[in-house]
């Protein structure tokens, strides 16, 4: 992630009662330091009782660094895949198990078990610091760059317990990645690979419906946009377009991208959520807009984000090549993006462990029953690991939820912390409160049905998209909490079925959204004209 997008990220507001800084001086930092032993953070995994060999594969989308990475997965004994997204890691599966490897699929909400499996494709979150393994694949190494869940990747590069670690990523993640493998003094070697399928910019932005072709994907940075791109498309071209975005179910993107890879849609209109693996034929990608939104701020979009968006296109042995544009507005900016090397990414981020935590409790004598979400925010605020390193990860939304579990003092901190990291979508009103009754449950150790918590729909009460997308965000809430706390949640079958329901329900109405009113004769198809590169000089950043 380009260092300004980070900045965006970490100037989030935290809640209202802990925007108080904490007063500390140099003297409390070193002491912190020492109680945490934040500047001994890569010594504290068992992974350093081996010698590992970690081997980079560094390269642009589409340039086959996860095909050979997983090569090398299916051949050993045992290993696991960690995926940033959850449709990723079932990706995986499926192909691992196509390849006659069982393999299980892991995440936080879900488990899919495979008889004999000794390998595992798994959200990077759950990778475990203690299984020992033959080969562990980190795929989307440069996320370490980024304020929100970087710390996972920071946590899965230092603490991976496999014999042979191959981390799969942009160029841009390696100085973070070597001064990660300089501190644990472990031999690793590098191979930069190179795009298979070339880009090439169209000759002009798209400005007519009909002069979209088949294979087209449109890309627009939030759920309005795309939907409303999504109705436009369908009436005036009369065919089906498939969408994607964040807040769709796992399911239901596969089940659009799979309508998009059998031509059942010719068209896709989708969020960057296209820009991390999903393996789409996709062959003309075109930018509906060019910004997008960071605490309610438009913002450009950076290199970085435009060159992971733009690579979906042309993948190879589909498309031969790649052709990159605009659709209705202007192209200089996504042009100029593409020829302007992405920032490198210097550090890594870092999240508390519950031993940090514990380690500022017992410093808080005065405090017999600390609070979880002012630990974090001292621990923000005032420790700091070796800047050359690292970065602290972006804990406003841990530290929003720590404050509702603070509220049950009763609860063990260690299950407030555990609590504190639940996949809660903070804008998402009806999930706060559901978490709130959630966390009541644990902490009086009652049982919750599925039913108080997520909301039945009928015809009397149909439901909008919006709170269908809501109600599956509860119900993967209701599944996480129940490989944490069974007792308490107990309704696992039921939760699935209901995810299946709403599945269902979701589809439904994305096929209703548009009724086309128009039927636009498809042109023979043909390739778009193509713009030779030529040098542009570089603009001044507005002040």
């Amino acid at each position: 992630m380009d260092a300004n997008r980070s900045h965006h990220q970490q100037s989030r507001r935290l809640p209202n009662d802990l925007q108080v800084s904490v007063r500390h001086s140099a003297r409390l930092e070193k002491k912190l330091s020492a109680a945490t032993r934040i500047l001994e953070f890569h010594t504290l995994f068992p992974a350093r009782e081996m010698r590992r060999h970690f081997t980079l594969f560094l390269g642009p989308t589409n340039s086959g660094k996860t095909y050979q990475a997983l090569r090398i997965l299916a051949d050993a004994r045992s290993g696991s895949y960690l995926a940033p997204l959850r449709l990723l890691a079932l990706e995986v599966a499926d192909t691992l198990n196509s390849w006659g490897v069982p393999c299980h699929m892991i995440t936080g909400e879900e488990r899919i078990e495979v008889d004999g499996a000794l390998h595992s494709a798994r959200t990077i979150e759950m990778m475990s610091t203690h299984l020992r393994q033959d080969v562990v694949v980190i795929d989307e190494a440069q996320m370490l760059g980024d304020a929100d869940r970087g710390w996972a990747w920071t946590q899965a590069i230092l603490g991976a317990r496999a014999e042979r670690v191959c981390i799969i990523g942009a160029p841009e993640a390696q100085p973070a990645i070597e001064k990660l493998l300089r501190l644990t003094e472990e031999p690793y070697e590098v191979i930069h690979l190179e795009r298979l399928a070339p880009l090439q910019p169209l000759s002009a932005p798209v400005m007519k419906f009909s002069a979209l072709e088949p294979g087209t994907a449109l890309v627009a940075f939030s759920r309005a946009a795309v939907l409303g791109l999504k109705e436009r498309v369908e009436q005036q071209t009369g065919v089906r377009v498939a969408v994607l975005y964040g807040a769709l179910p796992p399911e239901v993107r596969r089940q659009q991208a799979e309508l998009f890879a059998s031509g059942q849609a010719p068209y896709l209109v989708a969020t960057d959520a296209i820009g991390m693996g999903l393996n789409l034929p996709i062959r003309t990608l075109l930018f509906a807009e060019d910004q997008k939104f960071i605490d309610r701020r438009k913002h450009p979009l950076t290199p970085m984000e435009v060159r992971q968006i733009a690579g979906r296109a042309g993948r190879y042995g589909k498309n031969e090549v790649g052709f990159v544009g605009t659709f209705r507005i202007a192209d200089e900016h996504i042009l100029h993006a593409l020829h302007t090397p992405p920032h490198a990414i210097h550090r890594a981020h870092l999240a508390p462990t519950p031993d940090h935590l514990w380690a500022l409790a017992n410093l808080q004598r005065q405090d017999k029953k600390p609070s979880l979400a002012r630990l974090l925010l001292l621990f923000a605020q005032a420790v700091k690991p070796d800047p050359a390193v690292y970065e602290v990860a972006s804990l406003d939304d841990q530290i929003f939820l720590a404050q509702i579990t603070d509220r049950y003092p009763g609860l063990a901190m260690e299950l407030r912390f555990v609590l504190a990291n639940a996949p809660v979508p903070l804008r998402a009103l009806a999930a706060v409160l559901a978490f709130e009754r959630m966390v009541r449950s644990v902490a009086h150790n009652h049982i919750l049905t599925l039913d108080e918590v997520v909301p039945l729909f009928s015809e009397d009460f149909p439901a909008s998209l919006d709170s269908l997308e809501t109600a599956m965000r509860v119900v993967d809430l209701y599944c996480w909490l129940h490989y944490r706390f069974p007792e308490q949640f107990p309704e696992l079958a039921d939760a699935q079925e209901r995810r299946r329901s709403i599945n269902r329900e979701i589809s439904r109405l994305l096929r209703q959204i548009a009724k086309p009113t128009t039927v636009v004769q498809q042109l023979p198809h043909k390739p778009p004209f193509r713009r030779q590169f030529r040098p542009r000089p570089r603009r001044k950043p507005s002040s």
